[in-house]
């Protein structure tokens, strides 16, 4: 029982002890928002709505201070009378112990005084704001001020640097003065929400206005000053160029400048509408319009020296031109006499000396154009220039038309030499095989040497023509060249295994009666050379045989033979037997 006595009291005393604590905890809490109380009575409200109270505002900005006294008397009237019951009503309820109406006070009151802190910096923070904008607008009013009188100023100055703009600017001018006279009242009366809105405008129009006026001046001097200056010299310059018998050709010069002229003209009004921006184009335009004539006229003068050096070259370099063109085409008359032509070198030598022709008309018309003073010079220097292009060109190919037949008759000599050459080598060969006194000439080899014959005859024929093909000459040639080298080893062939043959035939008389294979082998290589005239096939059947009885003896045979004839054994038959 003692014990939950004791349990009892020390229960009691923590709650006391507790109780205690949050009393201290809420009295702080009570002290902390007394002190912030004050420190919004310290805030002298009182003093800066009396300044802005004198600046005589209107309109909207005396509805707003209006509200800001409102606003100031709820606070100091009601506001902080209310904190003050309420802090002390706190601090007499601190001593009791309901903990949640104490809670709940507390939330109230804290509430209470941060509102009204919030309250109270805002009304300080407009009042400040109307002391500033009036501030600001009265700065801006002595600025504008200021600003106006230079413009006025310059524009009374220097209205000579303006033309036919002067007017435009000084109307806007006049307009923004009466726009800054209703910003100034505006701001005198102290209606700043009204002056703000006026001076975002005027600060808008002002800075047009001085825009126009810095970039007036220049367009307006190129439109009166530089380019009327380019225009008479160009006049004076085109009069000068007439007098000396310039020509320009399709460009109209008077027209060119007058055009200008004209545009000059129109682009004034257009400064006098105020559209600096549209005449800086058009004053580009212009420029670019002076420039081109300027270079038209330049063309021309830098033209005529050169075009009066040209002459006599050019001309020189055409009589030189149609005198090889003269003698080429004589060249290749005579030729064509005897020869043909294959590519069309006659026919590019006509074109060439067509291109000749005109060539020299263009030349004769710039030279009677010249003489008469209507030539325009540049186009007679792009005459010379083309021309002296296209005679190098022309030349170039003379020369390679000239040396692609100039050897001709040397080639005619050589193919007749070549020719008289392969008639000797025929009949050469034709002398060797009928020396040889054999049975038959075998077909084959009678139809290759007839084929050959022909094609010497058929050459003979070619160049006892009035007009010889060279080029098919040529290749007949090396035709005949080739059947010729393998005429000549069929020969070799036909005179070697002819031969050999018989040598062996004697040389197996000796086995006749003692081998019976070669007694046979004879036979019928003796059948193969008398009546059929295979003497490569008699020679192959006779030496089998041979070396079957006696091995070595063919090779023995045919080296013998090759020594007394004094010529190497052809690698032929070396495959063949060996």
């Amino acid at each position: 029982m003692v014990g939950v006595l004791i349990g009892i009291v020390i229960l009691a005393i923590v709650v006391y002890v507790g109780v205690l604590i949050y009393q201290q905890r809420i009295r702080k809490q009570v002290t902390a928002l007394t002190t912030k109380k004050e420190s919004m009575v310290a805030i002298p409200l009182t003093d800066e709505l009396n300044l802005v109270g004198k600046l005589s505002l209107t309109g909207q900005s005396l509805a707003q201070f209006q509200q800001l006294q409102a606003d100031y008397q709820d606070i100091t009237e009601n506001r902080f009378k209310r904190i003050d019951q309420e802090l002390d009503q706190l601090m007499s309820d601190s001593r009791g112990v309901n903990l949640i109406q104490l809670r709940q006070r507390l939330t109230k009151i804290t509430l209470l005084v941060n509102q009204t802190d919030a309250l109270v910096q805002e009304v300080q923070a407009q009042l400040a704001s109307l002391q500033e904008i009036d501030k600001q607008h009265r700065e801006a009013v002595h600025e504008l001020e200021k600003k106006y009188q230079d413009l006025r100023k310059t524009l009374l100055a220097k209205n000579f640097a303006f033309g036919p703009s002067i007017d435009g600017l000084e109307e806007r001018l006049g307009q923004l003065e009466g726009n800054f006279d209703t910003f100034t009242r505006l701001t005198q009366d102290g209606d700043h929400e009204r002056a703000a809105d006026v001076l975002s405008q005027l600060q808008t129009d002002t800075t047009s206005l001085e825009d126009l006026i810095a970039a007036i001046p220049p367009l307006y001097k190129d439109l009166t000053v530089v380019f009327p200056d380019q225009i008479k010299e160009l006049k004076g310059g085109y009069q000068q160029l007439a007098a000396d018998h310039y020509q320009f050709g399709d460009q109209d010069v008077p027209g060119l400048i007058q055009d200008a002229e004209e545009h000059i003209k129109d682009n004034a009004n257009t400064l006098a509408e105020l559209r600096p921006s549209d005449a800086a184009v058009v004053n580009d335009r212009i420029a670019k319009q002076i420039d081109h004539i300027y270079d038209v006229m330049q063309t021309e003068m830098d033209a005529k020296e050169p075009v009066n050096q040209n002459l006599d070259r050019v001309a020189k370099f055409i009589a030189h031109a149609q005198n090889q063109s003269h003698a080429l085409l004589n060249e290749l008359d005579r030729l064509s006499q005897n020869y043909t032509l294959d590519h069309q070198e006659l026919e590019t030598a006509r074109e060439l000396n067509e291109q000749l022709r005109h060539i020299d008309g263009t030349y004769q018309q710039d030279v009677q154009a010249l003489s008469g003073k209507q030539a325009v010079f540049s186009q007679v220097l792009a005459h010379q220039n083309q021309q002296e292009k296209d005679l190098k060109q022309i030349e170039e190919q003379q020369a390679d038309i000239l040396k692609s037949v100039a050897g001709l008759a040397d080639e005619e000599r050589q193919a007749r030499d070549t020719l008289q050459q392969f008639d000797f080598n025929l009949h050469s060969l034709r002398r060797q095989v009928e020396n040889l006194n054999l049975p038959g000439i075998p077909q084959e080899y009678l139809d290759y040497f007839f084929v050959v014959r022909d094609e010497v005859a058929q050459l003979a024929t070619d160049m006892d023509q009035p007009q010889i093909d060279m080029e098919r000459i040529t290749k007949q040639l090396l035709i005949i060249q080739t059947d010729l080298d393998t005429l000549q080893e069929k020969t070799d062939d036909l005179v070697d295994s002819s031969q050999l043959a018989e040598q062996l035939l004697q040389y197996a008389n000796r086995y006749q009666t003692s081998h019976e294979d070669v007694a046979a082998a004879s036979h019928t290589a003796a059948d193969l050379f008398e009546h059929k005239y295979q003497y490569a096939q008699a020679l192959e059947t006779i030496a089998t045989a041979l070396e079957q009885v006696e091995p070595g003896a063919y090779k023995r045979l045919e080296d013998a033979y090759y020594d007394r004839k004094g010529t190497a054994k052809p690698k032929r038959r070396q495959t063949e037997k060996d």
